[in-house]
Parts: structure tokens; sequence; C-alpha cells
């Protein structure tokens, strides 16, 4: 199997594909490709190197794809100039293929969605779609050895997605930093390394984009007992870890993934919320049985986590 590696943040969804067919006795490829963003595979080649060598997998350049006629997986269609030849399969990424799917459906053979639910909602039906899952949640995350790799104490944890800079004096974080505090938590500060946030900003352990697999905010997560959002797709991360939400919704555009916003493990907050408010909401989240919103919400928009990476490859292979 080839993987078609332009961008650091694929990693995610490529790890559990090739875990699952180095199972089976399938020599995985990853074929990379240079950007000029902050995730360039070309700066991470040293901890590629080691990923290779732990999980058996090779390194090799996209331009040698002709090499290797076997089926080709990619993210958003991301590369598929470069594997005409190849029997092709697109891997959707959060909400972006509400953008890009016209873009790349013609020059793909197959593209996998989360659900059917997706496709509908964001109007991408096709023939050409498998609604199997996401292959990113197909990881087993370990508390303890999270919290040792961080050097972060076994303590209750709130975990902060970062706004965008350009969104984050909407909202006064400061007091939230203070509720948080007063509520007894050790604040966790996950933004992307092309976003940082300002130092006074950073809480109590500040993360950019310290491991793309696995992946930190999918870590961080775990071991949170809250998470504090801004209208970010982690809210999709936030169902499929069976963590609450607290939403303070500052985007300038609609909300993504809307839908997912609207159960009972999440708190819509305006910016301008009296933070009585917010305290509120943290102890009635953090205090009730949520489970069954989690599968609920598991059902109707998305799908069960922990084995797609099975159904992805007894249906392309």
């Amino acid at each position: 199997m080839n993987f078609v590696l332009t961008e650091m943040t694929f990693l995610r969804y490529f790890m559990p594909l090739i875990i699952e067919g180095t199972t089976r006795g399938i020599t995985s490829r990853l074929l990379i490709h240079p950007n000029g963003k902050y995730n360039n595979p070309h700066k991470y080649n040293d901890f590629l190197t080691k990923l290779s060598e732990k999980h058996n997998f090779l390194l090799e350049p996209l331009s040698d794809i002709d090499l290797y006629r076997d089926t080709t997986f990619l993210v958003e269609g991301c590369g598929s100039e470069f594997t005409k030849k190849n029997k092709t399969i697109s891997l959707t990424y959060q909400t972006d293929f509400s953008l890009s799917y016209d873009k790349y459906i013609n020059r793909v053979d197959k593209v996998v969605f989360p659900s059917k639910f997706f496709a509908k909602y964001y109007k991408t039906l096709s023939d050409k779609n498998l609604y199997l899952g996401s292959p990113k949640y197909d990881v087993v995350l370990d508390s303890n050895k999270i919290y040792n790799k961080y050097n972060i104490g076994n303590s209750r944890c709130a975990l902060v997605v970062f706004p965008r800079r350009r969104d984050m004096k909407k909202v006064n974080l400061e007091k939230i930093y203070n509720r948080l505090e007063e509520a007894g938590y050790t604040i966790l500060v996950k933004t992307r390394g092309k976003d940082p946030a300002p130092e006074e900003l950073q809480g109590h352990y500040y993360f950019e984009d310290d491991s793309w697999y696995p992946h930190t905010t999918m870590e961080l997560m775990k071991i949170s007992d809250i998470i504090i959002n801004f209208g970010s797709t982690a809210i999709k991360e936030s169902v499929l870890l069976t963590r609450p939400v607290i939403n303070f919704n500052i985007k300038p555009f609609e909300l993504p993934l809307d839908f997912l916003y609207n159960e009972e493990y999440c708190v819509n907050l305006s910016p301008e919320a009296d933070m009585n408010s917010f305290s509120e909401s943290i102890e009635s989240l953090t205090t009730k049985d949520l489970s069954a919103a989690y599968k609920k919400a598991m059902k109707k928009y998305l799908f069960v986590p922990g084995s797609v990476s099975k159904r992805i490859l007894d249906e392309v292979l």
C-alpha cells in the first residue's frame, strides 16, 4: 500500500491503516512530498525515520510513485495529480472536504467518509463514497503514558483548544483561566504551530504540534476532564473520545460541525457569558453521566471508533 504524505497532519489518518496492514503481512510505503507550510514532512525526517523503524514501513519520495502500482491512500485528494495510474482512496479530513471535494472527486476512485450523514449534510453524495468511519481514531491512548510523556502530574485537567489569534480577543480568556484554576484544574493549552498563543495565555502546560502520531490534541483530550472549545472542529474528537465540552462560538463564519454541539455533552455559552454560568457548566458536565449522549451522537452523526482501519482494508483491498 502507498500513502501520500504531503502534510505531517495526515499521519494520524495513515498510521492506523499502516499498522493494520502490517498485521496482514502488507508492506506499506509513505511517499513524501514537501510543502511550504509548518507541517512540511521534510522538516521531520528524523521523526519519520524512527516511526518507520518502529512500525516497519518504507519511506520513499512521491516522485517515485510510478514504481509502486499499489492501492494508494490520500487525504482530501492531496497528491492525486501524481497517482493517475494507481487505484486511489481519499480520506476526508474534518470538514475540509466541504470545500475541496469537487476539486478531486474525479481524480480518485473512492472517498472514505465518517458517515453518510456527513455526505448528505455537506451535499457531497457520490457513488464513489464509502461510509466506513475515520481511521484516525483507531489509536490506543494510555493515560499514564501520556502523563509521563509530557511530565504532567496526575491531576484534574482542562484542555483549552486555543482559538485563532484572529478571534481570541472576542472572549476573556484570562477570566476563563482564573475560573478553571479556582475549580482546581491544571490548564493544558493546545494550539497549532502556525497560530501560537501569547505567552501570558499558555496556561500551566502549553503545546503546539508536539506529537504528530499519536496526535497531541487527542492525547491531551484523553487525560482531560473538560474541553474548552471556541468553535473548533475538535468537537468531533471530543465526542469520539467521550469528553464534555464548553463552547464559546467566536468564529466569524458559520459554526463547523454545528450539529455536534447540540447534544447533552456540550454547553454553548456566549463570549459575554457570566463566569458563574461557566463555573456551573463545568460542575454540571463533569458530574453527570453522559455516556448515552455520546452513543447517540456517534450513532446519529458519526461512527463507533475502534475497528475502522479493518473495515477500510476489507473494503478496498
